[in-house]
């Protein structure tokens, strides 16, 4: 580990012990050598007056202040102790030798002279910094109070805290770590004033304490140095190891070379980037083990291309697992890729290869677009699908959003509670991906201040919407639209409460903006939505956090805003619903509208009851002529082969299997020849009301049929004849009110 240099540093500290002062022979006199033995093998009481030269330094180092003068004074005797041990003074002793004592001694496990004894280390042994090293409870805040004085280290934490409550580091816990904290660096840098803190310091200090706790809470101390103004650029709260460059040995490294060389090359955003240098990192596996003759993007035959097309389709989760790819706590471990996954191993490559015959970097032996286009058995799979939340459950969220108080919060959330109401209003208000609310600015939101009159006439009374300005997104430029007048409301109560932090880099659009949402000194994560704010909201309105279609999320929300507008009556038109939600394309915005089951209910019904319908002929002269009064037919309901003159058809027994009666006119006949050629007859739709035994019939249930057509057997029909009675006349003429001369 390279070491921190610290001849830099402004302002300088001078510590309190100047070591000029002292006699640091590194060897014990014949004097000295005496009286150390005689405390070793006599256990005798040591005074100030048998070794000055070893005791004085001690005494000036443990007793400068009143910090815990019993463990001072039980490490004064213990360090002597050890010098009668190992028979040479402590200025001899090595740094090694230093943590080798305080971490292996039985003697100090029970006790509480740690941080004596690293200061005493660290103000004698001039260069002792390796206070990190130290297994035990080290309590670096005390060290820090030893080494620097109380009265400095209490000044400068009082500074940093004052800073970090400007910010929004308001938790209780946050007090009680940053001491350590801030002592670890002032020991690294041996200075404790704040103006001496920079980010080399930090870096190392956190490079330092990896695996510790001081190393995870670096980054709370950078924001109050930012805060403060002393440091330009706040650092991560996680130190992540690059992974490019440590991928496992049985991926080619020519091929990693064309890898690297696209990542320093292409124009897409940071984490696309990373995603699709993984795969191929991924893919270069899968190359050694059924390619190894393929090392560049030249090598890709029509061949290659078939067997990788295969190769994804049958590809489970892990198979192309190296040693950078941990797949231990993943569930879904060896069971098959879904469709959007697959579709995604395709682009990646298709992508990799485009752009690389685009730059001429090489000439390819395929067409990318073309051999590795996406198979139609997967593709058939893909499309949009909002998944909507259900009706009851999304009322109620969006009631929740305005009624949740803060003794609904959960006692270890740290969110400021109207942050969490804003966050939860706009959620369900304004329609937004989970991506463009963390990114939403200050000053987003107005009122309507005057009355707004559409090109109908309709007049929108001032104050009953407010306008938004959403940020660039996924697919469209920057743009305002309307939204409820609580999101103004709620939004103008965060602002009320909200720190004014530094401005931080909107990395989609490459400005340095002052984000609306922003805690701590930096903006919030969009996973804010799925990991509080909606897991509150549900406890609030009493329901589960998955419904019938999966779990709550944020994009599931938006589904369901969206699709409200376009589902009640008088409701946004398609191309304005477009506009509100920043679609470039309608086709996106079609996807919303017809995930409302409603909306299929209604067509359902209306083709249900048409189902039901059957057409009837009006014969218009009969009427006409006035010969209804005496009992004459004008209303023939068409049967398909034939006619029935009878004007209650539809409550005729026999309908759905017509058993011929007198009041049957087969359409051969020379009545069904007239009714079918006379153009003065209407012909019309009437609906028919089926009983269940019928429905069943008509739904093609061979079983309802047969028992429908035995339970109509002994039946009389119109006429007074029972079905078997007119079968047995079949043979005859049968007797009609019509007869062939009319």
């Amino acid at each position: 580990m390279a070491e921190y240099q610290v001849s830099h540093i402004q302002p300088e500290y001078k510590f309190h012990i100047n070591l000029d002062e002292y006699d640091r022979r590194a060897t014990l006199s014949a004097d000295e050598l005496k009286v150390v033995r005689r405390w070793k093998e006599e256990n005798l009481v040591i005074t100030k007056r048998q070794v000055p030269r070893l005791h004085k330094p001690l005494t000036d180092i443990l007793y400068r202040s009143n910090l815990d003068r019993a463990n001072s004074h039980r490490a004064l005797k213990y360090l002597l102790l050890t010098v009668a041990h190992q028979e040479k003074p402590y200025w001899g002793w090595s740094e090694d030798l230093w943590v080798e004592i305080i971490n292996n001694s039985p003697v100090l496990k029970k006790t509480g002279m740690v941080p004596q004894l690293i200061a005493v280390a660290y103000l004698l042994l001039c260069g002792f910094r390796s206070v990190y090293k130290i297994q035990r409870n080290v309590a670096t805040a005390v060290v820090a109070r030893l080494v620097f004085g109380a009265e400095i280290v209490d000044t400068e934490c009082e500074r940093l805290f004052s800073a970090l409550t400007r910010v929004g580091f308001v938790c209780q816990t946050v007090r009680a770590l940053v001491p350590s904290v801030f002592a670890a660096v002032a020991l690294q840098g041996e200075n404790p004033k704040l103006e001496s803190f920079d980010r080399k310091i930090l870096e190392h200090t956190r490079e330092c304490y990896t695996g510790n706790h001081i190393a995870k809470r670096i980054g709370i101390l950078s924001n109050g140095l930012a805060a403060m103004g002393l440091t330009s650029k706040v650092i991560h709260f996680r130190a992540y190891p690059p992974r490019h460059g440590t991928e496992t040995d049985n991926i080619n490294p020519e091929w990693m070379t064309w890898c690297r060389r696209w990542l320093e090359t292409t124009t897409l955003r940071e984490g696309s980037r990373r995603a699709v240098y993984n795969t191929l990192t991924r893919i270069g596996i899968w190359l050694g083990r059924e390619h190894p003759e393929v090392t560049g993007p030249e090598q890709w035959t029509v061949s290659v291309c078939a067997d990788y097309l295969a190769a994804v389709d049958r590809l489970r989760v892990g198979d192309w697992g190296g040693s950078t790819f941990d797949y231990r706590l993943i569930p879904t471990v060896g069971q098959p890729l879904q469709a959007p996954t697959k579709v995604a191993y395709y682009q990646v490559m298709r992508r990799f290869l485009s752009d690389i015959q685009s730059w001429e970097w090489a000439r390819l032996r395929c067409n990318p677009r073309y051999h590795l286009s996406t198979p139609k058995n997967i593709a058939k799979y893909l499309g949009v699908n909002p998944r909507t939340i259900d009706d009851a459950s999304w009322l109620k969220l969006t009631w929740a959003s305005l009624n949740i108080e803060p003794d609904d919060l959960s006692p270890d959330c740290f969110y400021p509670f109207a942050l969490l109401q804003a966050i939860a209003v706009v959620w369900t208000h304004a329609g937004l991906r989970s991506n463009e609310i963390a990114r939403l600015r200050v000053g987003c939101t107005r009122e309507q201040s005057e009355d707004v009159v559409d090109q109908s006439g309709n007049v929108v009374p001032a104050g009953q919407v407010c306008w938004i300005d959403v940020p660039e997104g996924k697919t469209s430029v920057a743009y305002t639209k309307p939204v409820g007048h609580a999101v103004h409301k709620y939004i103008t109560a965060w602002m009320k409460k909200r720190a004014s932090p530094r401005k931080h880099l909107d990395r989609r659009t490459g400005e340095h903006v002052h984000f609306l949402f922003q805690l701590r000194n930096r903006p919030i994560a969009k996973e804010v939505l799925n990991q509080t704010v909606i897991p509150l909201l549900c406890k609030k309105a009493g329901i589960p956090i998955e419904d019938s279609k999966g779990r709550i999320t944020s994009h599931r929300g938006r589904a369901s805003a969206v699709s409200m507008l376009a589902s009640v009556p008088q409701g946004m038109t398609i191309f304005d619903l477009a506009k509100w939600c920043g679609h470039t394309s309608v086709q996106s915005t079609m996807s919303y509208v017809r995930s409302k089951p409603t909306q299929l209910a209604s067509a359902f019904a209306k083709a249900d009851q048409a189902a039901r319908m059957i057409e009837i002929v009006i014969d218009k002269e009969v009427i006409v002529a006035g010969a209804t009064k005496d009992g004459a037919p004008w209303k023939y309901y068409d049967l398909g082969d034939s006619y029935c003159s009878n004007a209650f058809w539809s409550t005729c027994p026999h309908r759905m299997a017509c058993a011929r009666c007198y009041f049957n006119i087969p359409k051969p006949s020379a009545k069904g020849v007239v009714l079918a050629a006379q153009q003065a007859a209407n012909r019309l739709l009437e609906e028919v009301w089926l009983s269940p035994e019928e429905r069943d019939a008509v739904s093609g249930d061979v079983e309802a049929l047969e028992g429908m057509l035995n339970k109509l057997r002994d039946k009389p029909a119109l006429d007074g004849r029972t079905p078997g009675e007119i079968s047995a006349t079949c043979g005859s003429q049968v007797s009609s009110p019509f007869t062939e001369s009319e």
